[in-house]
């Protein structure tokens, strides 16, 4: 496609430079390790031996943890390294790391396919390749990551099929588009509605378009809609995940409209008028309204960046501070550019945060609006390049080394925050000792007959995976989920923060015990040993008996 061999060797550097980022000390980085990384983990090692998820289900679409209903293509793709690598935190990790560090190649054709400008695309590229968040998600564990590479690849195809009039193009893209699907819930709204700008671009902007070509276009956006609709509506387990954190199933809207209505009726108002103000129309609105809007904040975007918490890097925002004068001026030369089809990065920001706005759990959420990452860089190197064309010789040989040293300072102090804050910054929301303590407790797991653990959330998924479980044997054994007095082989889950001290029961009584107790909880003379985080303080104290 490019006849330089510059651009290959160019494009190459930056790959490099963006799998370094994602690879570099992985099983170390991020601290500890999520519970939902090990869900993961463990399903594909489950999927490898057996066929089957936790539950028993056999080539599921969906895995269940707690009730999310996850899309289980993440799964499937992780059995590729555990098979070859064993089950690890490395092994979990790398097909996120490797998606993250792809997608440079992906954005690259992206940004040709629509602007046909090489310097735009090496510098959305690069942008993205050493992107803050982006960078964090993809050492993650991060379904999204994987998901967003097959959208942004997709699209690409599907941009270079207008021009090349290629139905193969069109149809490879709309490929990549529907496996994205399979990834993450986002995609099932984001791609049909940006697939949908694209043809009502082609339909009301390139009249001259073949019948043909304009035929397939929408038949192939057809058809990646069907099947979202068929993911979400016709599979069980597709709707699972909205219904938990939708807007709709949020009791505080209801209750805000409520009071709302109370108060009117303490105020005279009549039915009518508080029903026309108070109703769920307008309330869940609202509430959509302010969730949207969260997402162009200028915190979120430039200083703390979203939540969940446990993905966050202190005082990193979701691009660097020094991008924001280019990506307003980006946003303005778009917006005034003569080319629509370059209008439509815009549209990209616009309809990105629809999803993550329909949802109330952990606003504004980065993984829901991850869509949102690329089509900033992209407007940020557009209007970089935007001023700098328009400079003098002279102002050009100044300001552009001094955006150079500014954008590396901003990349240094992502890396000192990420390396070595982030570590200790809020480290118990990362499940950071649990490995160290399943690896203690395996030393004597043989010689014991019980094994009595506080159950903290949902531990069980982060002990079946270090422990390397058998899971033709949990299978039939069932899972415990988050049931008190449950487990699996010698392992037992209580409520009691200190079980070697608060004794119940239901404690099955047996010769040789552990107990494993909460950090905080008291050594009284047993024999024990305390799990420390990195940052010094106790996670467990494990107890023999």
């Amino acid at each position: 496609m490019f006849k330089n061999k510059l651009t290959y060797i160019f494009l190459g550097l930056i790959f490099i430079l963006a799998l370094f980022l994602r690879i570099n000390r992985l099983s170390e980085f991020p601290v500890g390790f999520h519970i939902d990384e090990a869900s993961l983990g463990y399903n594909a090692y489950s999927l490898l031996l057996t066929g089957k998820d936790e539950n028993n289900n056999k080539l599921p679409l969906y895995i269940d943890m707690f009730g999310d209903e996850r899309p289980s293509g993440y799964h499937y793709l992780d059995t590729i390294p555990v098979k070859y690598l064993g089950l690890s935190e490395f092994s979990t990790r790398l097909p996120g790391a490797l998606a993250g560090a792809l997608t440079i190649f992906a954005i690259f054709l992206f940004v040709f396919s629509i602007f046909k400008n090489e310097k735009l695309s090496f510098l959305s590229s690069l942008l993205l390749a050493i992107s803050p968040w982006h960078v964090a998600l993809s050492r993650a564990s991060s379904e999204p990551v994987v998901a967003l590479f097959f959208i942004i690849l997709g699209f690409a195809l599907v941009f270079l099929s207008l021009d090349n009039k290629k139905i193969k193009y069109l149809i490879i893209g709309s490929l990549f588009l529907s496996i994205s699907f399979f990834f993450y819930h986002t995609p099932r709204v984001f791609v049909p509605l940006f697939y949908l700008s694209i043809v009502a671009y082609v339909l009301f902007f390139l009249k001259e378009e073949n019948a043909r070509f304009k035929s397939y276009l929408i038949g192939s956006f057809l058809t990646v809609c069907l099947i979202a609709m068929a993911l979400v509506f016709f599979v069980t387990g597709g709707s699972g995940r909205f219904k938990q954190v939708s807007i709709f199933g949020f009791p505080e809207t209801k209750l805000v409209m409520n009071e709302q209505i109370r108060e009117d009726g303490v105020s005279g108002i009549g039915v009518l008028p508080s029903r026309f103000f108070h109703n769920k129309i307008v309330n869940y609105s609202l509430t959509f309204v302010s969730n949207y809007f969260q997402y162009f904040d200028g915190e979120f975007l430039f200083i703390k960046g979203g939540l969940p918490v446990w993905y966050k890097v202190p005082s990193i925002g979701l691009i660097y501070l020094i991008e924001a004068p280019f990506l307003l001026l980006g946003a303005i030369y778009l917006f005034t550019d003569k080319k629509n089809s370059h209008k439509l990065v815009l549209l990209w920001v616009l309809i990105a945060p629809v999803t993550a706005s329909l949802t109330v759990d952990d606003i504004p959420n980065i993984n829901r609006v991850i869509v949102l990452f690329p089509a900033l860089e992209i407007i940020s190197a557009f209007g970089f390049l935007a001023l700098i064309s328009k400079m003098p010789v002279k102002l050009f040989k100044l300001f552009v080394p001094l955006v150079a040293i500014l954008l590396l300072f901003n990349v240094a102090y992502f890396l000192h925050q990420y390396f070595i804050h982030a570590p200790i910054h809020r480290n118990w929301y990362r499940d950071e000792g649990v490995g160290e303590m399943v690896k203690t407790i395996r030393k004597s797991y043989d010689g014991v007959d019980k094994v009595i653990v506080t159950k903290s959330g949902g531990i069980y998924p982060l002990i079946l995976f270090y422990m390397k479980y058998d899971p033709g044997i949990y299978q039939k054994e069932y899972s415990p989920k988050d049931k008190d007095f449950a487990g699996f082989g010698k392992f037992f889950f209580v409520p009691q923060a200190c079980p070697s001290q608060q004794k119940d029961s239901r404690f099955p009584i047996v010769k040789k015990t552990i107990y494993v107790d909460k950090g905080e909880c008291e050594n009284r003379g047993q024999r024990s040993k305390i799990i420390y985080r990195k940052d010094g303080t106790r996670v467990f104290n494990i107890v023999y008996e």
